[in-house]
């Protein structure tokens, strides 16, 4: 009998032990749970109270930004400082950018105005900065034009029309001016292009007047006193022939330009010292350059004698 309740006893101290650890993890279980829960929301709140202060902080700095600049008459436009450089009026400005005075600083389009004063094939570049408190300051520099563009068809295109007459400037970029401008009057004319392709603010790419360029800029070496270019024509692929305020003739060819020049610049000095005006000249020979002078009733013979020998036969 004792045996026997010595195993009961055992048994039931087994089951006890069971549920005791059973019960032990539940409650290490249920510990943990807790944790994480209280861990995440932990987390949460933080996050949550973060929101809240960057909102605060937020709506804080566009208060104090809404109130003290872009509501303060402070920081309205007062003052447009504008170098124009004869490309526009004033008005045109404010029309084309909408900088006008008493809207504020901050507000302004300051790079929209840049990219549209800079898409006018008038404008080679254009520079805006705000100057605190009230202040815009632009500066454009505007191209500068060096040919009237003959156009084709019934009109010569030897005279500026408003709105349709073609210029270029050294960088050889096509200008449309919608205005007349007393300079453009007095530009030489380029004839013998092929305007088909051009387009006010692009470049037009073409030989002919990459040469036509660097021939005027040569020639604008030379006092317009002694010589004013009038007119150039490049028609011909081998030459072209420059027209003076005298409507002298000069055939220039495609060639050793600089050689060409300082024949020019000796025909020039010895026609003054012979007192007479010239006619035509063909300036693509190295040697014997063909010359011919104004007739008068002084001076019947429309020829002389090569330039390289007209200081020898003055002395005759």
């Amino acid at each position: 009998m004792t045996n026997r309740r010595s195993t009961g006893n055992h048994r039931k101290g087994g089951a006890s032990s069971s549920r005791h650890h059973l019960l032990e993890l539940n409650v290490r279980t249920a510990s943990l749970k807790r944790q994480r829960r209280e861990k995440a929301n932990g987390i949460i709140w933080r996050i949550f109270a973060s929101f809240l202060v960057l909102t605060l902080i937020v709506a804080s700095a566009g208060f104090v930004v809404e109130k003290f600049f872009l509501r303060n008459p402070e920081y309205s436009l007062h003052h447009l400082d504008a170098q124009l450089d004869g490309v526009m009026t004033q008005e045109e400005l404010v029309n084309l950018t909408g900088l006008e005075n008493g809207k504020n600083i901050f507000l302004l389009p300051i790079s929209q105005a840049q990219q549209r004063l800079e898409s006018l094939p008038e404008v080679r570049t254009a520079s805006l900065e705000r100057v605190w408190p009230d202040t815009i300051k632009l500066t454009l520099e505007r191209r500068i034009p060096v040919f009237l563009l003959a156009g084709t068809g019934g009109d010569s295109g030897e005279s500026f029309i408003a709105g349709k007459s073609l210029l270029c400037d050294r960088e050889g970029v096509v200008m449309q001016p919608s205005r007349l401008d007393p300079e453009f009057l007095n530009l030489p004319v380029l004839k013998g292009l092929d305007l088909s392709d051009a387009k006010p603010g692009s470049r037009l790419y073409n030989d002919r007047l990459d040469y036509a360029l660097a021939l005027q800029d040569a020639l604008s070496g030379i006092a317009e006193v002694n010589f004013k270019v009038r007119s150039i024509d490049v028609t011909k692929e081998y030459a072209a022939v420059v027209t003076d305020a005298s409507n002298a003739r000069y055939t220039f060819g495609n060639k050793d330009l600089a050689g060409q020049m300082e024949r020019l610049k000796k025909l020039l000095v010895n026609s003054q010292e012979v007192g007479r005006q010239i006619d035509t000249a063909n300036l693509m020979l190295v040697r014997n350059t063909p010359v011919t002078f104004v007739l008068t009733p002084e001076t019947p013979a429309a020829r002389i004698i090569p330039v390289s020998n007209i200081k020898k036969d003055t002395h005759h």
